[in-house]
């Protein structure tokens, strides 16, 4: 049995405590068993928690029902209903021991009841106490021989608590009960196998064969057997086995396929796996489970990278309603950077299922990945359209707007979007950030501090948030103390990028520290920042303010050169002088 619960641990015990359990405990054996007689107030009392306790654990109110079961064991503390209810709230938050308390309670109040003891030998079996799990589940068996999920799960205990031959017992009677079954020949085998008892593994399985020469699959587990043991031709000659039972078996070739490449014939697996795909009664999810070791293996030979790609492709073939398939294929592309084609997938798949919002964002963040602006703008305000309160689908969008240069319609969907982040501080975070770089462009200095300062109140140590609000003050020239301290601490915590060293050495410039200046901004074109032409530029007006004309000027051409094509700086080669923007 799997115990789940979407009620926290610690809440749940915080809420039952030790005191609603404790008052059960205190008392003695004799007290706990000795029913209580109630009075009628005291039985309309209990009626009424016991109803309420029910109604709210049917409506998954799992608390407030493990309250009312609490106060009917304060009425009755021998209901051993309540106990088995209560404990069933305390197995869902993994509280086994107090479960285990409640359950043994409730089968000392009431031996009789199976329901009871079958949980508890489960219990018992949570919290390793095999042999009291055993003990439990003998006496049911002894109770009612004729009952067979008593006796398999008696089986069970055995096999998991060390008595094979206990196991291989109760399976054996089993058999005779029941007839000849896969199940038992299965738990069997495992236990002969694991026994090192090949042979009695093969037998049991026989068994299977001879009783159902015609059933495909009974001819695999011998394969599966022989695989196991490692003789490959016995293998390979059952394999074959099934196919002639049903030629249409296709998770046939995948273990003839498994069985080449284990003998390192990599050529002959791939060829039958590219069998196994092409049969429709394979599911789909078997088949991606097959091929993924291939897509994730960090070792691909060129046959191997040749082959994936036609995997897909027949898998898609076969299965072109399954939109995972081309989002797996899509993902896959991407990763061996061919993101035009990966796009191409991702919208199949959208097209299959266009209400899956995680399809949306994959492609979204794709598009932008790739720098397809037009695109991330089109699909972005499609992505809209269809899921309206989506603050990442704004977010994107806007960024494409910002990048398209039109920063009025990126700040319509900033202030939208903004509005459905707020209870995501990262996303809000992108937003003010994203919200002080447009209101800067549309020349609104005061919204954009602002924007900044509250980006910061979330994340102190944003970089591109410091970095941007540091070089905008530099260039305001205003409060310039901050912009240093906000420009030298993205310095210090990434302090090879050329785009941080620059902003530093421009708010250092713009305090007149030009040798301090010079410096920094070498350390910028250093590390890469050569490729930058306002870098560049940047470099040629602090070298013509530590007097070397020369070397501003070449700095100066060069950025020309690389494509900067502004006034002022035509003018300052021109001049062969510094002048600001």
């Amino acid at each position: 049995m799997k115990y789940s619960s979407h009620i926290t641990i610690f809440l749940l015990v915080l809420l039952l405590g030790c005191k609603s359990v404790g008052s059960i405990t205190e008392k003695s054996e004799e007290e706990i068993i000795k029913p209580v007689q109630l009075d009628e107030l005291q039985q309309r009392k209990f009626d009424y928690f016991f109803y309420e306790a029910n109604r709210e654990k049917m409506k998954g109110n799992y608390e407030k029902a493990a309250m009312y079961y609490s106060e009917c064991l304060k009425i009755n503390p021998t209901s051993s209903a309540s106990m088995y209810e209560l404990a069933n709230i305390y197995l869902m938050s993994n509280a086994f021991a107090k479960a285990q308390g409640l359950l043994e309670r409730a089968v000392k109040i009431n031996p009789d009841n199976v329901w009871y003891k079958m949980l508890l030998g489960e219990l018992y079996q949570q919290n390793k106490l095999g042999a009291k799990a055993i003990d439990v589940y003998e006496d049911l068996a002894a109770k009612y021989p004729d009952n067979e999920e008593y006796l398999y799960g008696l089986a069970q205990l055995y096999q998991r608590n060390g008595y094979p031959d206990k196991a291989i017992h109760i399976y054996d009677q089993l058999e005779k009960k029941i007839g000849l079954n896969e199940i038992l020949i299965l738990e069997k085998q495992k236990i002969y196998l694991d026994a090192g008892k090949e042979k009695a593994a093969l037998n049991e399985l026989m068994k299977l064969i001879k009783k159902y020469p015609k059933e495909p699959r009974y001819y695999g587990f011998v394969a599966d057997y022989y695989l196991y043991v490692k003789d490959y031709d016995e293998a390979l000659i059952y394999y074959n086995k099934v196919l002639e039972a049903d030629e249409n078996y296709g998770n046939a070739w995948f273990s003839i396929g498994n069985l080449n490449l284990l003998q390192g014939d990599t050529t002959t697996c791939i060829k039958n796996y590219k069998k196994a795909l092409t049969f429709g009664n394979v599911p789909f999810e078997v088949k991606m489970q097959r091929i993924l070791p291939f897509i994730m293996s960090s070792d691909k030979s060129d046959v191997i990278k040749a082959s994936i790609p036609v995997f897909f492709e027949t898998i898609i073939d076969t299965h072109p309603f399954e939109s995972e398939g081309y989002v797996y294929y899509g993902n896959y592309l991407k990763s061996i950077n061919k993101k035009d084609s990966a796009v191409v997938q991702l919208k199949k798949a959208i097209d299959i299922e266009p209400s899956n919002e995680l399809y949306w964002q994959d492609l979204l963040l794709l598009q932008m990945e790739k720098g397809d602006v037009d695109g991330l703008k089109n699909d972005s305000e499609l992505a809209i359209e269809k899921f309206n309160q989506n603050p990442l689908f704004y977010l994107l969008s806007a960024s494409a707007y910002m990048q398209l240069s039109n920063n009025e319609e990126a700040l319509k969907r900033l202030l939208i979007g903004v509005n459905f982040a707020k209870n995501n501080e990262a996303l809000k975070v992108q937003y003010y950030a994203s919200l002080g770089d447009v209101y800067y462009a549309l020349k609104k200095k005061k919204e954009a501090f602002f924007s900044y300062d509250e980006a910061l109140k979330i994340d102190e140590n944003n970089l591109v948030v410091l970095n941007n609000y540091s070089y905008y003050l530099s260039i305001e020239k205003m409060d310039l103390d901050r912009a240093e301290k906000m420009s030298s601490k993205c310095v210090e915590l990434e302090p090879g990028n050329s785009t941080y060293l620059d902003t530093y050495a421009w708010v250092l410039f713009q305090r007149g520290r030009y040798f301090e200046a010079k410096y920094i901004i070498e350390r910028a074109i250093d590390n890469g920042g050569n490729e930058s032409a306002v870098i560049v530029e940047h470099y040629g007006d602090i070298l013509f303010k530590n007097n070397d004309i020369d070397g501003a000027l070449i700095q100066w051409k060069k950025a020309e050169e690389m494509g900067n094509d502004s006034i002022v700086l035509k003018r300052k080669i021109e001049n062969k002088t510094y002048l600001e923007e």
